[in-house]
């Protein structure tokens, strides 16, 4: 089966939730045979006991369980985990599983290897994968919102200070040259500096190209509410947010990675030139503080 797991929060307007799900099941959903949902839910202040109050002892527990009961449950190939709901006070396990097996004794005993941790478990009917296609599928800001964690991620590998405030540019797409530019006045008001708003006959769709540019960190929360208000600006005007670029910040020793890696790349002799004179910094720098 096809994997792409990705993790975003929803704001359902009774309290936050965060989805992990494997969303390229979408282009197979419904799949045939696999017409039960069994959701898993645990109570997560059991966890919490178990792992006598330590949040990271937690975790690697629920992960435990979570693979084993991935592996349990799929080893005879007659269910898919298709992802999990994360609320304050508990965890919900969704499958979907063929109509022949006994999920609920699978998962009992599962959960005896597991005997301090409460959980219930239930089984519907659900043919048409409502409950992945409607109820857990992102939607089109929420996809942003994966794309935003996939690239704050990446940009943390690669020792990006996310703090760090800097310009970040954001591009987004109209059908119509009023639509661009009302929304490139609301976008003015808003604090964004206009880039570029002109026509790009080579797209066939959305052609007029609206480029802002804005300064603000690059941790997750802060990314999230500045695409989001792109992302409904575009949207009021039948348009479409397409992303945001930056330049890295980096850590020191980041930094320092970088700027070996070009280092080597260079010719011998300019490598031994560069290598005297940063032992000589290096030197100096020691003395100083000796």
């Amino acid at each position: 089966m096809p994997e792409d797991w990705n993790l975003f929060e929803r704001n359902s307007g009774t309290e936050p939730m965060m989805i992990f799900m494997n969303t390229d099941l979408k282009e197979k959903a419904p799949i045939q045979g696999l017409s039960r949902l069994v959701s898993v839910i645990f109570n997560m202040y059991s966890l919490w006991d178990s792992a006598g109050s330590s949040s990271k002892r937690a975790q690697d527990l629920f992960y435990t369980l979570e693979d084993k009961l991935m592996q349990r449950m799929q080893e005879s190939e007659q269910a898919i985990y298709v992802g999990r709901i994360s609320v304050q006070n508990k965890m919900e396990l969704y499958f979907y599983a063929a109509e022949s097996e006994e999920w609920e004794s699978k998962a009992a005993q599962i959960m005896a290897d597991f005997p301090s941790f409460r959980y219930y478990s239930s089984i519907r009917q659900d043919e048409d994968w409502s409950f992945y296609l409607q109820e857990m599928y992102p939607t089109a800001l929420e996809e942003q919102w994966m794309r935003n964690a996939k690239i704050s991620y990446a940009l943390n590998r690669h020792g990006d200070k996310a703090e760090i405030v800097r310009e970040v540019e954001h591009w987004l797409h109209f059908a119509s040259k009023i639509s661009m530019d009302e929304v490139k006045g609301k976008a003015g008001l808003l604090g964004y500096m206009i880039m570029q708003a002109e026509l790009d006959a080579s797209r066939p769709v959305n052609p007029y190209v609206l480029q802002l540019r804005k300064k603000h960190a690059l941790d997750l929360a802060t990314v999230n509410i500045v695409t989001k208000e792109l992302f409904t600006l575009a949207a009021e005007a039948g348009g479409t947010y397409d992303g945001w670029g930056t330049r890295l910040k980096l850590k020191f020793p980041a930094k320092l990675r970088f700027t070996f890696n070009r280092l080597i790349k260079r010719p011998l002799y300019v490598r031994l030139t560069l290598g005297i004179l940063t032992l000589l910094v290096i030197g100096a720098v020691v003395w100083r503080f000796i």
